[in-house]
């Protein structure tokens, strides 16, 4: 099948779904250190019923993932992507449902989101981000780099499986938006503890910047996209040439309005 061409009429279409990337990036990275400011400070609201982490961590999780199945849905209704994370972008393009001269693009949107939106939060709240180092993300002593790096790649991995297998399916794939901030929730409760449950490269990076917490920040960055490459790897080694084929109409909704047909 052919790509749209790339003609001067399609160039600004890209442009503005691009844009439309970074501003949802944006939201997403301000409402997590949002979120993070309102249930890890003692003048929060939520203080007084937030009293234990495990408490606290159960209410950030579910949090993160409510809002990142409110931003997917609408994104996804739309057919303006909404991937929010580097990892999940290049996946969809080695599992060849997203064109690969957007690639770069989208990455380039989401990372400059993940600054843009910590910025905010920093502007809005001041000091109170700054308490919490921006909700930079922090694995636990006892868990050397190897363990981390395996943690978040595996994860990864984990939920880009999912991805996978609901966009082969339509039924499957109006629920995306819902199963991903479920995985992602999921991660946050087991995994945050233990290896930070980041699984996003732009999640990491705005928080680590501002934050000054850089030590691990490679790790962060590049496990997500070994684990999304691995389980893009996964995927095509699973199902035949056909399933991809019957993928694409369900995976537009991940895609740029100017993406399908996509290239082969």
């Amino acid at each position: 099948m052919r790509a749209t061409p790339d003609t001067p009429e399609t160039r600004p279409l890209r442009l503005r779904t691009a844009l439309y990337e970074c501003a949802l990036t944006t939201g997403t990275l301000f409402a997590v250190v949002t979120a993070a400011r309102w249930t890890a400070l003692p003048d929060s609201p939520l203080s007084s019923v937030l009293s234990t982490p495990e408490s606290r961590l159960a209410a950030m999780a579910l949090m993160v993932g409510a809002i990142v199945t409110t931003v997917l849905g609408p994104a996804m209704r739309r057919g303006t992507a909404g991937h929010l994370n580097p990892a999940v972008t290049l996946a969809l393009w080695l599992l060849r449902v997203f064109p690969g001269r957007a690639v770069a693009p989208f990455v380039a949107a989401q990372l400059t989101g993940s600054l843009a939106g910590v910025a905010l939060a920093r502007l809005v709240w001041g000091e109170g981000a700054s308490q919490i180092g921006y909700a930079a993300l922090a694995p636990s002593p006892d868990w050397h780099t190897g363990a981390v790096f395996l943690a978040e790649a595996g994860c990864m991995t984990a939920i880009m499986l999912i991805v996978a297998i609901a966009i082969a399916r339509p039924r499957l794939a109006a629920r995306l938006p819902l199963l991903i901030g479920a995985s992602v929730a999921a991660v946050i409760y087991f995994f945050g503890p233990l290896s930070g449950g980041g699984v996003n490269p732009a999640r990491q990076l705005g928080p680590a910047l501002l934050s000054g917490r850089t030590d691990l920040l490679w790790v962060y960055l590049a496990a997500p996209v070994v684990g999304a490459v691995l389980a893009a790897g996964i995927s095509a080694a699973l199902r035949p040439s056909a399933s991809v084929r019957q993928a694409e109409p369900a995976a537009t909704a991940a895609a740029p309005e100017d993406a399908a047909p996509v290239s082969r």
